[in-house]
């Protein structure tokens, strides 16, 4: 819950040497994200993040979206049932397209819709690092 993401997120500010975090079915949700992106930005060394099974929703990725802009280690991001949707979508990748080091994004079993099938071909087209995208259903 929020409460839990909060402390968590004190955790991470003090981590220096994370480099994989899976939080898959932790019960997070858009408030409680945006806590833990506090402490997510500050993860200088992570290079795996799960977040799979909460429900993130559109706010929730964008507060997400936000805390992964400036990292430059982070080469898997696995985001299965996390509520994302064509607008959310469009959130991450803004978020996610400058990452020259990520080469996996698993988004299984969200709602991406023609908007999201849209924004992952711009995604595709630019200069973006992926060697593995998934996306079944």
């Amino acid at each position: 819950g929020t409460e839990g993401t909060r402390h968590l997120a004190t955790a991470l500010r003090g981590s220096h040497a994370l480099t994989d975090l899976d939080l898959g079915g932790c019960g997070i949700e858009s408030i409680a994200m945006s806590h833990l992106c506090e402490g997510l930005s500050t993860l200088s060394t992570l290079r795996v993040l799960s977040l799979s099974w909460n429900n993130l929703g559109t706010e929730g990725t964008r507060h997400l979206a936000t805390a992964l802009k400036g990292s430059t280690t982070l080469t898997h991001l696995k985001l299965w049932n996390c509520g994302i949707n064509g607008t959310a979508l469009s959130y991450l990748l803004e978020g996610i397209s400058p990452l020259s080091t990520l080469s996996v994004l698993d988004l299984y079993l969200n709602s991406l819709g023609t908007e999201g099938a849209r924004h992952l071909a711009q995604l595709l087209k630019s200069s973006c690092s992926l060697t593995e995208l998934n996306l079944g259903a």
